[in-house]
């Protein structure tokens, strides 16, 4: 039988099929894959996530949702959202036809109330019609916090106008001090506002840098009004002081001008708020840091081995890893005590520190292990600095300050990156094995991962 060309070839209808099937096929796939990706987003984000039918009524909860409310997912499941919030707190931010956003207080399922700022989207299918909503909550506890501290500082401000506590000045333009309160007097460490009208020039007297108040004068020249305008001036015996300025310029046709000014020390805010970042930089530190031994934790030993392996893939720089466990600590425990123990870790600790030099540094593991991580050292160079560890313990004698005369050795493992290993898991897993090696083999050793 003959076949003709037409009955080879796919009809034009077939091969619009064809593609439409293909187009199903893709679609599907991304389908699937947005399937699989929300439930993970969900999970992962901070914020809170309600997924609330058209009748606002919810079907669904992310775990931050639940943890803000303290319900569990069965418990606020199908419960409408309005009954969660007190409707007389609510404080509207904006509102469209799909968007909704205000803050309002939540009641807790503890009988609790939280500030939560509760944004609401609409969900649409693909024929644009609205087929419930998605809300996010986020916790603004901290926030109002922070309000009610600025609020705060505000009425005191307020307070301190009321009573007169700020200096109050006039002056020319040219730095003529007309006149002022004695509470500018005293903000400037003079004893009466005649002696500072004696100055032969007020800008080189009072201000750190003369330069400061032509600054000054021609950010007022230019916008009539300076509120709370930083300056950096200086008292009679020379102290540095900062103060807040809110001064107008009155320029009346006859002259440069005259400026009428109300100033409040800030120093002491100032020097608050540096106690403040170095309190932060303190919590900071010690959230990373073991309290018993001050040595780092393994919350920072993780984020550190990430770096590192990061730099020594682009440097191509080995780093090294050590596990440390101390031999028969148990013995060391059941002998002296507990608190003669954990002296003991701290002693450890303190003859890591003194061997260690930045960047190489000591972790506290648990119990009595230890990690040392020391970075730019191949294989060689790290075993010499154990060596010269297990040097330094057995030369020293522990627990000498409680009247006793403790000798400590250890087990230790080394691998290095990345020789051995190609990941931080990995890495830790092989220096962990080779100690355990020793500890099985005699103790009192190093053992060296072979790549």
């Amino acid at each position: 039988m003959v076949t003709t060309s037409s009955e080879k070839k796919p009809t034009a209808r077939v091969a619009e099929l064809q593609s439409q099937v293909r187009r199903l096929q893709h679609e599907i796939r991304e389908l699937k894959e947005v399937q699989q990706l929300v439930p993970r987003l969900m999970s992962a984000t901070s914020e809170g996530i309600l997924i609330v039918d058209n009748a606002h009524h919810i079907q669904e909860t992310n775990r931050a949702a639940r943890q803000l409310l303290g319900y569990s997912a069965g418990e606020l499941h199908g419960i409408p959202v309005d009954t969660l919030y007190d409707r007389k707190s609510i404080a509207f931010y904006g509102a469209s036809k799909d968007h909704l956003s205000f803050e309002a207080l939540f009641h807790t399922r503890g009988g609790q109330t939280i500030p939560l700022l509760h944004n609401r989207s609409a969900l649409r299918d693909n024929q644009g019609a609205i087929t419930g909503h998605v809300i996010f909550l986020s916790d603004l506890t901290e926030l109002k916090l922070t309000q009610a501290e600025l609020r705060k500082a505000e009425r005191r401000y307020r307070d301190m106008y009321r009573n007169a506590v700020q200096g109050m000045f006039q002056s020319t333009v040219d730095g003529e001090l007309l006149e002022a309160n004695p509470a500018y007097v005293q903000i400037l460490g003079y004893d009466s506002a005649d002696e500072i009208r004696a100055l032969e020039n007020i800008a080189d007297a009072i201000y750190h840098q003369p330069a400061d108040r032509k600054q000054m004068i021609a950010d007022l020249k230019e916008t009539g009004v300076l509120t709370n305008y930083e300056s950096r001036l200086k008292q009679k015996d020379g102290t540095a002081i900062w103060v807040l300025t809110n001064v107008r310029l009155i320029e009346n046709g006859e002259g440069p001008g005259i400026l009428e000014g109300i100033v409040i020390d800030n120093t002491a805010r100032r020097e608050a708020e540096k106690k403040l970042r170095r309190s932060r930089e303190k919590f900071r530190e010690l959230s990373i840091r073991d309290n018993l031994t001050g040595l780092y934790n393994t919350r920072y030993l993780y984020r550190a081995l990430d770096r590192l392996i990061a730099q020594s893939n682009a440097s191509k720089a080995p780093f090294s890893l050590v596990f440390l466990d101390i031999d028969n600590f148990k013995k060391i425990v059941d002998g002296y005590g507990h608190l003669n123990g954990s002296q003991a870790l701290k002693e450890v600790a303190d003859t890591l520190k003194t061997a260690l030099a930045e960047p190489s540094f000591g972790v506290a593991y648990g119990g009595d292990e230890f990690v040392l991580v020391l970075p730019e050292h191949e294989k060689t160079q790290a075993q010499a600095k154990v060596e010269e560890i297990r040097r330094k313990m057995r030369q020293t004698a522990y627990l000498a300050n409680q009247g006793h005369q403790v000798k400590l050795r250890a087990s230790f493992g080394l691998a290095t990156y990345p020789d051995d290993a190609g990941d931080r898991t990995e890495l830790l897993a092989l220096a962990d094995k080779a100690m355990f090696h020793i500890k099985a083999t005699g103790k009192d050793g190093i053992g060296i991962t072979q790549g």
